[in-house]
């Protein structure tokens, strides 16, 4: 059975909720950068319509003129550098308080109760370590694609630097979280047989 002494135990799911905690951190420090550095952008290369407005209204003489072209790159447009913070940050949050309840509830699952048998628990352990171990798995797999995914855009903004990392630690710490449990799972159920 979980044992709430366990060491182990405790430090994986700890670990788990201290790299959700690092995520959230990081994506939200790395979207207000990207917000600053969009507006700093706009403030900084402001489009001078009056020279728009002397010279040819030609949508070409404006492109010459400097008109979008002063903005420094196409970058400026770049959807993917404002949405991916937002994206870590969502993964961030909702593996923060998922591994936070899951560890709640498996340390009130280990209490036992007089009017269960042994086997009733470790049902209730199973179904909420099976469901726990699906979202880890879940959560590794959203935390690689957002580590590659961050990976390709970190030449634009450097600010992708610390979310990527993190989403790339945070990865294989879900994936650890769910084998351990499930593997802790499954010897307390053959402990039960013997």
């Amino acid at each position: 059975m979980y044992r709430t002494q366990n060491f182990q135990w405790k430090a994986v799911h700890v670990l788990a909720i201290l790299a959700h905690v690092g995520l959230v951190i990081a994506s939200s420090v790395s979207f207000v950068q990207n917000l600053n550095m969009g507006r700093d952008n706009n403030d900084r290369n402001a489009i001078d319509w009056s020279k728009v407005v002397s010279s040819n209204s030609n949508p070409c003489s404006f492109a010459l003129m400097g008109g979008f072209g002063r903005l420094g790159s196409s970058d400026i447009f770049d959807v993917a550098i404002y949405t991916l913070p937002l994206s870590a940050l969502a993964v961030g949050i909702v593996g923060l308080i998922f591994n936070i309840v899951l560890f709640v509830i498996l340390l009130a699952v280990e209490t036992s109760r007089p009017s269960l048998t042994e086997g009733e628990q470790h049902w209730r352990k199973q179904i909420v370590t099976f469901f726990g171990c699906v979202f880890n798995l879940l959560l590794a797999g959203a935390g690689i694609g957002l580590a590659c995914t961050m990976g390709l855009k970190i030449s634009v903004s450097r600010s992708l630097i610390s979310p990527t990392a993190l989403a790339a630690i945070q990865s294989p710490i879900c994936m650890c979280t769910a084998v351990y449990d499930a593997v802790k799972n499954h010897r307390d159920g053959k402990g039960l047989l013997d």
